[in-house]
Parts: C-alpha cells; sequence; structure tokens
C-alpha cells in the first residue's frame, strides 16, 4: 500500500482573501519562495552624487537628521524600557493575575449556581413523580370504581329484565 503525505498547505484558500499583503505572503511561502533580503538603502548616509548641488547636500543633511532623531528616540526608548520595563511587566502579569482570578471566581459561581439549579430541578422533578404516581392510583382507582358500578348497573338490569319477564309470563 502506497501511502501519500497531504500537501502542508492547501492549494487554495479563502483565509486572505481580504487582504493583499497577506494573499501574497501565503502565496510566497505556498511556492515554496525565501524572503527577500531587509532593505537596508533607506537607512545608509551615502554623500550625493552631485557633490555642488545645495538642495541635494540638503537633503542628504536632513535625511542624516532625520536618521540621527530615530536613532536617539531608539535609545531613549530603550533607556525607559531598561529604567521601568520589569515593573511594567510585572504590574502587566499582577493585572492579568487579578483578571485570571476574577474570570477564575466567576467560573466557580456559574458552575455552582448551575449545580444548584440541578439539584433543585432534581427535587422538583422526584415530588412531580411522586404526586403523578399519587394522581395515577387515584386515576386507576376511579376507573375500577366506574368499571365496577358499569359491572353492577349491567347485572341489575339483566335482573330486572329477568324479573320483567317472569311478570310477563
Amino acid at each position: 500500500m502506497v501511502r501519500m503525505s497531504p500537501p502542508l498547505i492547501p492549494k487554495t484558500t479563502l483565509l486572505f482573501r481580504n487582504s493583499e499583503l497577506l494573499r501574497k505572503e501565503y502565496e510566497r511561502v505556498r511556492d515554496g519562495r525565501s524572503l527577500p533580503p531587509f532593505d537596508v538603502e533607506r537607512y545608509k548616509l551615502e554623500a550625493p552624487a552631485d557633490s555642488s548641488d545645495a538642495e541635494t547636500w540638503k537633503q542628504a543633511a536632513d535625511n542624516a537628521g532625520a536618521q540621527l532623531e530615530h536613532q536617539n528616540i531608539r535609545l531613549v526608548n530603550l533607556e525607559l524600557l531598561q529604567q521601568f520595563g520589569a515593573n511594567a511587566w510585572k504590574l502587566s502579569n499582577y493585572q492579568k493575575e487579578g483578571l485570571l482570578r476574577s474570570i477564575e471566581e466567576a467560573t466557580t459561581k456559574s458552575k455552582d449556581e448551575g449545580v444548584h439549579l440541578n439539584k433543585a430541578r432534581k427535587y422538583e422533578q422526584q415530588e412531580a413523580g411522586v404526586k403523578l404516581q399519587d394522581l395515577e392510583s387515584r386515576w386507576q382507582e376511579s376507573v375500577r370504581n366506574c368499571i365496577d358500578i358499569q359491572a353492577a348497573n349491567a347485572k341489575l338490569r339483566a335482573e330486572i329484565e329477568g324479573l320483567e319477564d317472569i311478570e310477563t309470563e
């Protein structure tokens, strides 16, 4: 018997139909193509090709200033992360643990309410069962009495007919 392994990624999917970017990435992975290399051109600081043009030097200086400011902001962010990151992480974990506790308590409360409700329903159904059995036995007794009365009526009618027959003779 020949075994064939299923393809890892299905041929067609509707998962990424609304996003052009995700659809193209899905197709790249499906086709087995590797990621294109990271574009570092925008991070390079090169002297302008035309060294005599003041406008190109101004653009190069603006680009260098923007990149310097970007690096300064990254340094500030790293310093802030180093200074406050651990506490922020601990606070976030503490808040998530509190949320988890409240969810667990609500779940436990909900389960307890369900158990209580089911016990109450079971008790009510057992009580109703006892009442139904009582009503059924009373109904059976009433039916028996009706049958006995009908039998007695039939017997009396037969007796009356017998007496009428004797009287007419």
